[in-house]
């Protein structure tokens, strides 16, 4: 802990208590309706983020980036064969295939394949620079591994985890400083992708529908496709400056669907106003800027390439999560990271916070040797 950005450290485990506090005040209702126990969510929660502090700690204290790096195949393998599985033997839940049940407790491989993929583009991208091994044999590989994650995921379905999983590929091949035309190939797949996943699913295309009514008109089908966008909508307006007071929100009163995972945001705007909402959102700007202040100083091109990934990962979602939330994107089922109710994304994104730190603490230490020797040297 004597080096390394405790910022890494301090912000994941802020938000996850903020997320905690937000998950019982927005659930309970739920809770008393669907089990007769307002503590149902929270009990939940309060174990999946014990087992994430876990995570985090031997993440952030023990884990080491070579052993990642040397494994990133295997570790990619592993993702695929398990986002395989839940395509074709998966829990079905809300017409979705996304989940694998162990036991009472279930596990989304999506979560770990999105850290996989960012894991084995660093690892590629070191060992083929696509300015030196040109797009067939530098980008062609790993472009159509990634390709078909995406699509494995697609086919769950969720199209918002796919193109968040494109997005962060094809920002990983720009940093890699890829040419700009091979950039083009990509881009257009994806592009190609998303209608492909719109005109095959309905109702996915009715909430972009939905959305593009929304900014073109200003008006909601509010008791059809746009029903949540208006509940969500009304508790955040509703909130003011300083909101109703934790715990008096009323649209968590079974009027805004998926309050303590995908509209979380919705219910602390409601109950702790702008102000409260000013410091969510700080807080996210913080962690994303100290992310994007380790990758600056890592020299090494993996460990520079995978901290870009996790922190593009954490922000992307978070920005995503909230635009949808305050009608600046069509609905998607995304999480707030570390605040929505949700066990494998919570694992997820505390063991990226736990390898910002981790590398962090690698770079420091390297500066710190290197420059202990410079001053042997010059003695």
């Amino acid at each position: 802990m004597s080096r390394g950005d405790r910022w890494l450290l301090i912000l994941p485990l802020v938000l996850t208590a903020v997320g905690l506090v937000m998950v019982y005040s927005s659930s309970a209702i739920l809770g008393i309706t669907r089990y007769q126990d307002p503590d149902h969510f929270l009990t939940k929660q309060l174990f999946r983020v014990a087992l994430g502090l876990v995570v985090f700690a031997l993440v952030a204290l023990r884990a080491d980036l070579r052993f990642i790096e040397r494994h990133a195949p295997k570790l990619l393998g592993v993702a695929v064969a398990l986002l395989v599985f839940v395509v074709v033997a998966g829990h079905v839940a809300g017409g979705a295939t996304r989940w694998i049940r162990l036991g009472t407790m279930t596990l989304q491989p999506t979560d770990l394949a999105r850290l996989a993929a960012v894991v084995f583009l660093a690892w590629w991208l070191k060992r083929r620079p696509p300015a030196e091994h040109g797009f067939a044999r530098g980008l062609l590989p790993p472009l159509a591994i990634v390709g078909a994650m995406a699509g494995l995921i697609l086919l769950q379905p969720n199209l918002s985890s796919a193109g968040l999983l494109a997005a962060t590929g094809f920002t990983l091949i720009f940093l890699a400083e890829a040419p700009v035309l091979h950039l083009a190939v990509p881009f257009g797949v994806g592009l190609g992708g998303v209608a492909v996943a719109l005109y095959t699913h309905p109702y996915m295309m009715g909430r972009v529908r939905t959305f593009i009514g929304f900014v073109l008109t200003g008006t909601l089908e509010s008791r059809g496709s746009g029903w949540q966008l208006d509940q969500s909508l009304i508790a955040i307006g509703s909130g003011g400056w300083l909101g109703r007071g934790l715990g008096a929100g009323l649209q968590k009163y079974l009027f805004l669907p998926e309050a303590h995972t995908d509209f979380i945001f919705s219910i602390l705007a409601e109950e702790l106003g702008f102000l409260g909402s000013t410091v969510l959102l700080a807080l996210f700007s913080l962690l994303v800027w100290r992310g994007l202040k380790v990758t600056a100083r890592t020299a090494d091109p993996f460990q520079f390439l995978f901290a870009a990934g996790l922190t593009l990962q954490l922000g992307l979602y978070a920005i995503v999560n909230l635009a949808v939330a305050t009608g600046l994107a069509p609905t998607t089922g995304l999480p707030l990271p570390f605040v929505s109710y949700g066990g494998s994304a919570l694992l997820a994104n505390l063991a990226a916070a736990g390898l910002l730190y981790r590398i962090s603490v690698v770079n420091e230490t390297g500066e710190a040797v290197a420059r202990e020797r410079w001053s042997r040297e010059a003695a």
